[in-house]
């Protein structure tokens, strides 16, 4: 019988986590780690042996540029560096771009020749586990419980596969909608409770404001456009709820999918901008950012782009209101986080440090300080000048308390060959050429290829 993988189950935040809106300052030092003590000098000139060369590993990340994680992602590996100067060499690829990463990981997974540490986004974590390209991290994690301790169980539950973590995250996700207060105004409209009303809602704005009501996106990973369809589903019920927080599902022929897949349609023909199909992440959040678009589905990681006046529209961040979805849902989960793919021994020892460095609680703190990523313990808190600086972040945190239904993104749910299929399908489903039906059963078709 052929084994496939099966992840138990997508853990969401819990409701712990949810009490940063709550918690005093604490200040969170990284876990130290133990070295082993210097051998003595040697007593006897020329009799010493050589010094050992720094071990050699590599790295890519997409986390530069005008990322907006890019300065958090500099000044963590800026510290690794330091600290393991003389030890480890880290070589780092730098790769503009998320998709540009994905493309390029998946040609190294090919070639056997990956980086010794790989973030499993868009289905790469699949990808690289049914390709035997990563070593499970359960060994790593018993070694040092200290680590273990501030990545959670939580987390690293939600990277389980039978009992294997394949991955650990750096942050969690908890995910609504962003919308520029000043159109809802003029048109008149709050954040919708159903989507009846949403969608009634998207009619208004785009009658009384001239604007876009909604950015979109069916490029790349067609990401904002599939929280969008993602929320839909989460919370038509007990049934969509379930099939979004149930990893690689096969069967995408489903009453609420179909029906998530029917709103999508018309939101795309409607009340989207006109670059929307075939665009990539960068076009949907400079339509919003420009105020060209009343309404983005999208992560706090974006908040500090609100302020940047190099992205944003001058006072843009004042305009900005933060809503959960119409039925009370957040999107609540973890990223998939980082792989260790190193081949031999040596290697692995020094990528492990590396991972650890990027996931452990003083990396979570930076990212939670530099480019508002939700911590994955209760334990990495906010200080009071970041709450008093960030309440568009904070706002976020109470709705995620207050939503009554949750549940994952369809990146983190998803094959990878389903993930790659959306940017031909959104297009066909816009103009026509498809019904949701069929849209549905190719995603099943497409799914149904991994075994």
């Amino acid at each position: 019988m052929r084994k496939r993988y099966v992840r138990k189950g997508i853990t969401v935040i819990t409701s712990g986590m949810l009490a940063l809106s709550m918690v005093a300052c604490s200040s969170v030092k990284p876990a130290e780690t133990k070295e082993s003590a210097s051998s003595s000098p040697a007593t006897v000139q020329n009799t010493a042996a050589p010094s050992k060369a720094p071990v050699k590993i590599k790295y890519a990340t997409y986390r530069v540029g005008t990322h907006v994680s890019a300065a958090a992602e500099k000044k963590i590996l800026d510290e690794f560096k330091k600290k393991y100067n003389g030890e480890i060499e880290l070589q780092v690829e730098e790769i503009p771009g998320d998709q540009a990463y994905v493309d390029k990981i998946k040609v190294l997974a090919a070639s056997k020749d990956l980086p010794d540490v790989v973030e499993g986004k868009n289905g790469l974590n699949d990808l690289l586990i049914k390709g035997n390209l990563a070593t499970p991290l359960n060994e790593y994690l018993e070694a040092d419980t200290a680590w273990k301790a501030e990545v959670g169980n939580d987390a690293i539950n939600s990277n389980t596969r039978d009992g294997k973590v394949w991955s650990i995250a750096n942050g969690a996700q908890l995910i609504g909608y962003f919308y520029n207060k000043e159109l809802f105004e003029k048109a008149g409209v709050k954040p919708a409770a159903t989507w009846d009303e949403f969608l009634t809602n998207l009619e208004k704005i785009k009658t009384t404001t001239g604007t876009a009501p909604i950015a979109m996106m069916t490029g790349e990973n067609a990401w904002t456009t599939n929280l969008l369809l993602g929320a839909i589903v989460g919370t038509s019920g007990d049934a969509g709820n379930k099939f979004m927080n149930t990893p690689f599902s096969k069967n995408f022929e489903t009453p609420e999918f179909i029906e998530g897949l029917k709103k999508i349609q018309t939101i795309l023909q409607k009340y989207t901008t006109k670059d929307a199909l075939g665009a990539g992440y960068a076009n949907a959040a400079n339509n919003f950012l420009q105020g060209k678009a009343a309404i983005i589905a999208n992560g706090p990681w974006m908040i500090s782009d609100f302020s940047d006046k190099t992205k944003a529209l001058e006072g843009f961040d004042k305009k900005v209101g933060v809503a959960m979805y119409p039925n009370s849902g957040m999107f609540s989960s973890f990223e998939v986080g980082y792989m260790l793919t190193a081949k031999d021994k040596e290697t692995k020892e020094a990528a492990i440090k590396l991972l650890k460095f990027l996931t452990d609680a003083h990396a979570q703190q930076i990212n939670l300080e530099l480019s508002s990523t939700m911590p994955l313990t209760v334990n990495v808190k906010p200080s009071d000048e970041f709450k008093q600086k960030n309440p568009l972040f904070m706002a976020n945190v109470e709705l995620g308390g207050q939503a009554k239904n949750k549940f994952a993104n369809l990146d983190a749910l998803n094959f990878a060959n389903v993930t790659e299929a959306w940017k031909t399908l959104y297009p066909e489903l816009n103009f026509n050429k498809a019904t949701a039906e069929e849209i549905a059963k190719r995603l099943s078709n497409t799914a149904e290829k991994n075994k």
